[in-house]
C-alpha cells in the first residue's frame, strides 16, 4: 500500500520540523545560512517553503525563490526514513509546476558536490550547467531545466 503524500505551504509552526530535516544538509563552511533559524523563518514568512507530509509527519521540505525570470530551488531535503520513496521527485515536480504557474520557464538548482545529487537531478530532466559554482571555497554543481 502506497502512502499518500500531501504537499502544502509551510507555516511558522513548521519551523522546528523544517530545521530538523534540513540539518542533514549542514556543511561546516562560513556563512552556511540554510539551517539558520532566522533564515528559515524569513523564508517561511515569505511563502518560499513547502512540505511533503505523510499522515501527521513532515517527510520532506523544499523552498524556492524567484530571481529575475528564473525560479531557483533553494533547499530540498527528505527525512532519512522517507528517502527512496519518491518524495524528492514529487517535490521537484511540484517545483516545476510552481515555476510554470508563475509564468516562468527556467528552474535551476545548485547542489554542493558533497551531496552527490547529480544523478537525481539528471534523472528528473535537468542538465548540468558547465560552470560550477563556488561558495566559500566549496564547489557546487548547477542544474537547469527548461519548462514548456
Amino acid at each position: 500500500m502506497q502512502n499518500v503524500i500531501n504537499l502544502r505551504k509551510a507555516d511558522i509552526g513548521d519551523k522546528d520540523s523544517i530545521i530538523e530535516i534540513i540539518n542533514v544538509l549542514h556543511l561546516d563552511v562560513p556563512g552556511f545560512v540554510w539551517g539558520d533559524r532566522n533564515f528559515v523563518e524569513k523564508q517561511i514568512r515569505s511563502g518560499e517553503y513547502f512540505l511533503a507530509q505523510l499522515g501527521n509527519e513532515v517527510a520532506g521540505v523544499i523552498s524556492f525563490k524567484q530571481r529575475g525570470n528564473i525560479m531557483y530551488i533553494e533547499t530540498l531535503a527528505i527525512k532519512e526514513k522517507f528517502r527512496s520513496q519518491g518524495i524528492g521527485t514529487r517535490l521537484v515536480e511540484f517545483a516545476k509546476n510552481f515555476t510554470k504557474d508563475n509564468r516562468l520557464s527556467i528552474l535551476r538548482v545548485c547542489s554542493f558536490c558533497e551531496y552527490k545529487a547529480q544523478d537525481f537531478y539528471l534523472k528528473l530532466g535537468f542538465s548540468m550547467l558547465e560552470e560550477p559554482g563556488d561558495y566559500e571555497n566549496l564547489s557546487y554543481q548547477r542544474f537547469e531545466t527548461r519548462l514548456g
